[in-house]
Formats: structure tokens, sequence, C-alpha cells
């Protein structure tokens, strides 16, 4: 009989234990009661990757891509970025200084170099140990080499690197970009938010393109970064390009070009004689560039821009015989606000199916919605 007491509290004692770690021990994300959540994802360049998760810390490798992780984080996403290359502050001073005013601290982010001009320093990486890199599918054309050799050291010290892509095919890869984002960081509602507000707006631009009769215009689009004395680059069916060809538009640097980001000849520009021209500005310190962004005024843009209209030969092009010079900022050719790009093309190639589209309104209200600063200066412009 004593045995038999003593045997039914102990037998309740291992059930009870065993209820408490059946309720605290459930699975999530790869991980079990004490070890380590971890997540699984097939980033934008077709990799399988395993990370922490939710993310916690990060490094920018294109600090520009702090619109879109700031979007999808909301509040407190200045304190997950550890570290981040300079092009937000060199590139994109405007839009820089409207995140630094708002968030002081954000001047103290260390900067870990650049894969581009092979400053990018892995050691100062590794010491500031984030739970993810990001980078971007552009690198890999645009800094092969340097891409590979840093992801293969990145690997070898254990730290996970994540790729996005807003350039290669933006129309296609950018909300999905968007989703990775919110799927590592836990904040896939806040993404599916604003993936839902981007597929709204182009699938509007797509339904009412579909009706438009007749032949397409041609286009030239140029990076106004260098100045009017030397021709920037143009593109294919990418980036700038791809968004061309989604708006109606007939690319006059696809045949040449392919899939490539390249400087096109005076010469062929000037025979091509295109319908519309298009040039990106940005706050780049590079005398003589097309001025655009936050801090930019409409008489300081068209200012810049004047010098580019009056090049040789471009008063017999038809776009500025027919005054369809516009401009439009850089910066949406790497990021989410290229569905803002497809409304403004789409409005200057057909005007009149489009008349009631207003793309600054568009880019104010996403900035209502989203964005942590906001909307000011001149994004999209009309030169004439």
């Amino acid at each position: 009989m004593r045995n038999n007491l003593t045997t039914i509290p102990i037998l309740t004692i291992i059930l009870i234990v065993f209820l408490i770690f059946s309720v605290s021990g459930c699975v999530t994300k790869g991980g079990t009661g004490d070890q380590a959540k971890t997540i699984t994802v097939t980033d934008m360049a077709g990799r399988s990757v395993t990370l922490k998760y939710p993310v916690e810390s990060l490094v920018l490798m294109d600090s520009t891509c702090t619109a879109e992780f700031s979007s999808v984080y909301g509040e407190g996403f200045d304190s997950k970025i550890i570290g981040w290359d300079n092009n937000l502050r060199d590139n994109s001073g405007d839009i820089y200084e409207k995140y630094v005013e708002k968030y002081p601290a954000m001047a103290e982010i260390p900067d870990v170099g650049s894969l581009d001009d092979n400053t990018f320093n892995v050691e100062k990486v590794v010491a500031l140990n984030p739970d993810v890199v990001i980078m971007h599918d552009w690198e890999f054309m645009w800094d092969g080499e340097a891409t590979k050799e840093a992801l293969a050291r990145l690997d070898q010290a254990g730290i996970p690197v994540v790729f996005l892509d807003f350039y290669m095919d933006p129309l296609t890869n950018s909300t999905k970009s968007m989703q990775l984002l919110g799927k590592i960081t836990g904040k896939e509602q806040r993404a599916q938010e604003i993936v839902d507000y981007y597929d709204e707006k182009v699938n509007s631009i797509y339904s009412r393109l579909e009706k438009v009769q007749g032949k397409k215009p041609t286009v030239y689009i140029e990076c106004a970064y260098k100045g009017p004395d030397t021709y920037g680059i143009s593109y294919g069916d990418v980036a700038w390009g791809a968004i061309v060809k989604k708006a109606g538009g007939d690319n006059i640097a696809e045949p040449i070009l392919l899939n490539k980001s390249k400087v096109l000849s005076s010469e062929y520009l000037v025979n091509q004689s295109p319908d519309i021209i298009i040039l990106t500005g940005r706050n780049w310190s590079t005398p003589g560039s097309l001025r655009m962004g936050y801090t930019s005024t409409l008489d300081v843009t068209k200012s810049t821009m004047t010098p580019f209209v009056n090049r040789p030969g471009w008063d017999t092009i038809n776009a500025v015989e027919n005054q369809n010079v516009y401009g439009i900022y850089h910066g949406y050719c790497t990021d989410i606000f290229n569905f803002v790009a497809l409304e403004a093309f789409a409005k200057w190639f057909y005007p009149e199916e489009f008349k009631d589209v207003d793309p600054a309104e568009t880019l104010k209200e996403y900035h209502r919605k989203f964005m942590p600063i906001d909307y000011s200066g001149t994004l999209v412009y009309n030169y004439y």
C-alpha cells in the first residue's frame, strides 16, 4: 500500500512537467524551446539562405534601401541598421538629411565601405556581427568579382547574405523583395500592405494601357550623372528600360544594349530622334549633374536640366521640338518607388489617356501611409 501511495505523486509530477514542456516547446520557424529560432528563405538571386528569425540587426550594402527597410519595419527601424555603405550619404544626400534630421543616431551608423570602389571592409562587418547582410542583384552585374569574393568571406565568417532586386526586373521583383524583407524581419503583414498598394497602382496602369491604340512613342532615357558634356548610361531591357517597356514605350536603347546599361552615342540618339526624352536626376555632387530630390526646388531642377536640352543636335530631336523632355528622381530606378515611375512614364507617353493620373500625389500618399519621412522637393518633373 505504501508503494502505491508514493507512486501516485511521482506520476502526477511527471505529467505536470510533460505538459509544461509541451506548451513551451512549440516549433517556430525552425527553432524549438531554447534553441535559436531560424528561418530559411530563397532570396532574389535564387539562393537558399538560413538566418536568425526575426532579424534584429542588419548591414545594408546599398544604404538607399533604407526607404524599403524603414517602410516595412516601421517604428524602431533605425536601431536595427548597424552598418551600411556610403551610397545614401554620397548619392542621396537629400534623403540622408531627412532621415538624420528625424533620427539623429543614424548619423553614427558605421560605414563598412562599398563593393564598387573596393573599399568594402569584411572585417568591419564581421566585428559588427549582424544577423544578415542585405545586398542587391545589380551588384553581380556591376561588381561581379568583388561581390563573389565578399560572399565567400562572409560565408566563411558565418554571416548570412540575402539579395533583393529592385533593378534587374523592377516591376516584377520589387514586391517579391518587399515580401522577403517582411518575412525575415517578422513584418509580413506590413510588407503585404505595401505590396497591395503597389499592385493596385501598377495594375490600374496596365489595365488602361491595354486599351491604348496606335504607335508606341520612341523613348530615350539617360542617367544625367556626369553633366551635359559627357553622356551618361542608358538602359536596355533592365532597370529604367524595363519600366519604359511596361509603360508602353519603345526604348531606342534596347536593340543595342539588350539587358545591359551602357552609354549610347550622341550620333545614334540624334539619328533616332526619339519622341520622348527622360533624364534622371539626384542629389549628386558631380558638377553639372541634374539635380532632383527631396531638397531640390523646381528652379534648381530646371536650371540644371537646361544645359542637357541645349546639347549639340538636340534641337533637331522630336522630343525637344515637341517639348516632351522630362526628369525623374534616379533613385526610383533601384527602389520600391518604381511604381511611381510607371505612372509618370504612362502619363508622359499617353497624356490624354492618363491626364487624371498625378504621380506626385501618389508619392505623397505613399509617404503618408508608409514612410517615416515626409514628402518634399522635386521628384517628377516636366521641363516645359
